[in-house]
């Protein structure tokens, strides 16, 4: 008894949607850890005591969307405040601060989730525009992983139907 060609393919697509999300969390853990890393070295190199439980803060909320960054690094300028009595500390978090960001947004989003998902580096910041003009916040929270999806759609469906037309010639 033969297979319907669509009931085949499905559990390789979902096999294949599954494997994406998975390498997107693995990929978002990782640069969770990268940015503690980088928060947590900062601190310890400023003299802020408790640095590195400061930057595995900075790691956890980094997964809350938008206020995430802002509350990671919130402890750390006032533990720099409270314990140095200088503004200059709060001015020095808030640049680790500002280093963590365009790290996260310009080399670890698109470098390590670009390569995890197989997704092309600028494709990945395009994402996000893209699917927070169509969709908003939501759109901005899932903007890498619907990408990855419809890559994996537009491979099954362009570059199969490319692959059987060239058959038939």
């Amino acid at each position: 008894m033969s297979e319907i060609p669509s009931q085949r393919g499905a559990p390789s697509f979902l096999g294949e949607v599954g494997q994406v999300l998975l390498n997107f969390v693995q990929g978002q853990l990782l640069i969770a850890v990268l940015e503690a890393g980088v928060a947590g070295l900062a601190f310890w190199l400023m003299g802020i005591r408790h640095a590195w439980l400061l930057g595995a803060v900075v790691g956890l909320t980094s997964f809350i969307p938008y206020l995430g960054p802002v509350l990671g690094f919130l402890p750390a300028a006032i533990l720099a405040w409270i314990t140095h009595h200088h503004f200059g500390y709060v001015l020095g978090v808030i640049g680790i601060w500002a280093l963590v960001q365009i790290l996260e947004s310009g080399v670890f989003q698109p470098k390590i989730l670009g390569g995890k998902l197989q997704i092309h580096p600028l494709l990945v910041i395009l994402s996000f525009f893209l699917w927070g003009a169509l969709l908003g916040i939501w759109g901005i929270l899932l903007a890498v992983p619907l990408t990855a999806v419809l890559q994996i759609v537009f491979r099954r469906v362009f570059l199969r139907s490319n692959s059987t037309i060239q058959k038939e010639k």
